[in-house]
């Protein structure tokens, strides 16, 4: 075997790598474009499934149902009752008793409270991730996540207390209080 036999063999393989690759790109963006398609329904149904949450929370309340201190949070919308970090307590009495997690509830404004207020101040509308930034910067003692504040935010749309717009792909949150307004004038 001479030279260019050895470069004709070296050129059939480069030409078959190449094809390879080709094919590896080409079910790669399949895959991807697949994966994507599955990852947009599941977010669509994930969020249908926290407005539903949302109503049902509060139709729970509106019925006198079993109140928030004593439903175990399962979901983000649900931990969005609390109001503080644990252990932390200005609260009269020893930290960790009911005692002082009623004053200390007592005290505080609910996450649902502030996500309201701020929506309620602002001139237009705004992202779930701005309005966590927002807040947390306002109250820095507090940890805020921004799972829970959108959460909270679709659980006041679903409330009718916020109103959720659509911008391409971004959703952004504004403050239906003149709507309220109306309603508690009735």
């Amino acid at each position: 075997m001479d030279v260019s036999d050895v470069a004709v063999q070296a050129d059939g393989l480069v030409s078959q790598y190449i094809a390879r690759v080709e094919q590896d790109l080409t079910h790669n963006a399949e895959e991807q474009e697949r994966i994507g398609q599955e990852m947009e329904g599941l977010q669509q149904r994930l969020d249908a499934l926290q407005r539903e949450r949302g109503v049902l929370l509060g139709v729970r309340q509106a019925l006198g149902g079993q109140g928030a201190d004593q439903a175990a949070p399962s979901t983000p919308a649900a931990a969005s009752e609390e109001t503080a970090p644990r252990g932390q307590t200005d609260a009269p009495g020893e930290p960790g008793t009911p005692e002082a997690h009623q004053a200390r509830k007592a005290s505080e404004l609910t996450l649902v409270d502030l996500v309201c207020g701020h929506l309620a101040g602002q001139s237009e509308p705004r992202s779930a991730a701005e309005v966590s930034a927002d807040i947390a910067r306002a109250h820095p003692g507090r940890r805020i996540k921004a799972t829970v504040v959108r959460a909270t935010l679709e659980a006041l749309v679903a409330q009718g207390r916020a109103r959720r717009t659509k911008r391409g792909r971004s959703v952004f949150y504004s403050s239906s209080a003149p709507a309220r307004a109306t309603r508690s004038s009735d």
